[in-house]
């Protein structure tokens, strides 16, 4: 029997009190109920146009949206759609599935009845479907796209300067991702999924697919876009570009982007300048009279009760830190640790040696004439104009890798396993990685974005930089890297 036929058959029949069976089937029909099941669903279906939101199986609310949907069952399209629009409105919190399937299929009723904006709306619906097919709809009805189908398509995480611009920033940005469509439009004189994505210009659209009463209608003017990567670069490196503008109002680390998006963003620049640096005003100097200038003014009494010392810097406590500091690198790297021990009539030794360099120096020099061919003692003095400047520099220098080292200690343990993988393997293809990454149920891109904006919240450059088939540790983190990755 056709399934239109049954439901005519049907149509009139109202249900009796009857207990659920249950019933699952992936192309449900009538003729698929048995006479138990078909008790349940009939009663289930007077229910409901009773006004019951009786809760049921997919597979019998699945056969009444198809009778609905052939219009069998109420003959008239606005009544129709109007009832298929009220079931899918009473039972989706019941059955979420209805987001996926019967949203399309009342957009398809309505483009059947030639009402083009009540299906392109109902084709948009929600946030559930294929992307791509709803950024069709959104293409062929010249509408501008929600920030919330950008961000799905682009998979880009938001970052903590977005998160604590919540819930501003979404209209701004919003705004701001479809006037640079239309920018783009305008430059290009086609539309950005166009030049960017594939696509097919067959016109047939499928109503109803999925379903028994399937059928064929054409669209002129129709273009079914697909998955795309160039198209997916454009508007994740565009959605980072437009928050990089509203970064600089507040002099914020700006998110590596492609630079070359700037040209469709020239007519927002100048509605987010750089904030100006206010100078703090210069008090001016009280005017003097020329009479007054020849008084000599008194000299402040604590200046003249101060005594007047020579003040003398003593440098050699920091010549022998640092000739001991480099006396003990030298020896942890060739092993010598074993023959030089610092022990503590030595260190008492060499101390009164410093206090005394002239009465020490004959003593020190005979020592190193009978120990020739050894290394000599960290505590040997040589003078060097630049130790205190030296050593300046070495504490800064380890005051930084401290810093770097605390933020990579605060990174997930994932995100430390694929920076050591990156530093010691020598992998660069994105393929790889992303292989590697996988086995850890993480993703390529949203890994190094997640460490290039940790990095530079916490006021570092970008750990890692990206290529179009590679990647790479940052030059200047580089040698940091590697040797945090052996310890």
């Amino acid at each position: 029997m056709q399934f239109r036929e049954a439901v005519r058959r049907y149509r009139d029949q109202h249900g009796t009190a009857a207990p659920e069976v249950e019933f699952s089937h992936n192309w449900p029909k009538h003729e698929h109920l048995d006479p138990a099941q078909l008790r349940w669903f009939l009663y289930w279906r007077t229910l409901w146009e009773g006004g019951s939101v009786q809760k049921t199986g997919l597979s019998y609310m699945m056969i009444h949206i198809y009778e609905l949907l052939s219009l069998e069952y109420i003959q008239e399209p606005e009544q129709a759609v109007e009832r298929l629009v009220k079931f899918y409105t009473e039972f989706r919190d019941i059955q979420p599935r209805l987001d996926v399937t019967v949203v399309r299929w009342i957009g398809d009723l309505y483009l059947k009845m030639g009402e083009i904006d009540n299906a392109l709306y109902w084709y948009t619906h929600g946030t559930a479907g294929d992307l791509f097919e709803k950024l069709s709809w959104y293409r062929y009805g010249h509408r501008d796209i929600p920030l919330w189908l950008f961000q799905k398509i682009a998979g880009v995480p938001k970052s903590q300067f977005y998160r604590e611009h919540l819930p501003e920033i979404e209209s701004e940005l919003e705004w701001m991702m479809q006037a640079v469509f239309r920018k783009f439009y305008e430059l290009e004189g086609m539309h950005p999924l166009d030049k960017f994505a594939r696509y097919t210009d067959e016109p047939t659209i499928y109503l109803f697919s999925s379903t028994p009463i399937h059928e064929k209608y054409y669209l002129d003017g129709f273009r079914r876009f697909e998955q795309s990567g160039p198209f997916v670069h454009f508007v994740k490196h565009a959605l980072r570009y437009a928050e990089n503008l509203l970064r600089r109002g507040e002099r914020k680390p700006r998110l590596k982007c492609d630079e070359s998006l700037a040209v469709y963003f020239q007519d927002l620049e100048a509605r987010y300048p750089l904030p100006e640096v206010v100078e703090k005003e210069k008090k001016k100097e009280p005017r003097i009279s020329k009479a007054a200038a020849i008084v000599e003014e008194p000299m402040p009494t604590l200046a003249v009760e101060m005594p007047v010392e020579r003040v003398e810097i003593d440098f050699s406590r920091v010549q022998a830190l640092t000739n001991e500091t480099e006396w003990l690198v030298d020896m942890m790297s060739e092993g010598t640790a074993g023959d030089e021990l610092l022990v503590g009539d030595r260190l008492g030794r060499k101390s009164a040696e410093l206090a005394n360099p002239e009465e020490s120096a004959p003593q020190s020099q005979s020592a190193e004439n009978g120990t020739s061919g050894t290394r000599s003692s960290p505590f040997a003095f040589a003078e060097d104009e630049n130790s205190g400047a030296t050593l300046m520099n070495s504490l800064f220098s380890d005051a930084e890798a401290g810093e770097l080292a605390e933020f990579l200690a605060s990174l997930s343990e994932g995100e430390q396993a694929f920076l050591r993988h990156l530093a010691q393997s020598g992998e660069r293809a994105r393929r790889s990685l992303a292989e590697w990454l996988k086995a850890k149920r993480m993703f390529l891109d949203a890994t190094v974005m997640r460490l290039n904006e940790a990095a530079m919240d916490a006021g570092f450059e970008p750990l890692i930089e990206e290529g179009d088939d590679e990647l790479s540790i940052s030059e200047e983190h580089e040698t940091a890297l590697q040797e945090w990755a052996l310890r």
